[in-house]
């Protein structure tokens, strides 16, 4: 039983570590997912790949570099919500910019993991381009993000603005 006082002290001290600490660290946690405001924010990872000259969703690691042909992105989001984009690049130096959006340039190095953040205000979809020169298919390595305004899905944005491409061809695409 605790009769003296450094007892009564010390039981005080341990209850409310225990009551303060796990708030601590609740309030800690919550703030890091709020950093500037940003709730959950829409992340996208793109990976440059010279050779194609592409941009994908797709992990690209060694054999997978060589071995296949990735899909060209088209990522979707929506308006209004904070979308990051991570930039990767499989091979050479790239850089990544969405000029309608004013989104870059941002330069891309191989190892190296860049970031872009913005928000979409206008629905859309939206030239995505490489402005380094990273190789023979530099000027075909284009692609688009859509936006999607409210009740809008993706069949509301048939694609068609990338030109077919002339000079890099992927698996079965023109």
């Amino acid at each position: 039983m605790l009769s003296t006082r450094t007892e009564w002290l010390a039981a005080a001290l341990v209850l409310l570590i225990l009551l303060v600490v796990p708030a601590w660290l609740l309030k800690a946690e919550s703030r890091a997912a709020h950093v500037g405001g940003i709730e959950n924010p829409h992340v996208i990872t793109l990976t440059a790949i010279a050779d194609g000259g592409i941009w994908t969703e797709e992990d690209v690691v060694g054999h997978s570099y060589w071995r296949r042909r990735p899909k060209p992105a088209r990522p979707v989001v929506r308006v209004g919500e904070t979308v990051v984009i991570r930039l990767k690049s499989a091979d050479v130096r790239h850089s990544f910019s969405i000029p309608d959006l004013e989104v870059g340039p941002v330069s891309v190095e191989p190892g190296h993991v860049s970031e872009v953040r913005f928000v979409p205000r206008e629905p859309g979809e939206y030239l995505t381009q490489c402005s380094t020169r990273c190789g023979p298919c530099h000027e075909e390595m284009l692609g688009t993000i859509v936006v999607l305004g409210p009740g809008q899905t993706l069949a509301d944005h048939p694609g068609g603005l990338i030109p077919p491409r002339k000079k890099c061809h992927l698996g079965d695409q023109p």
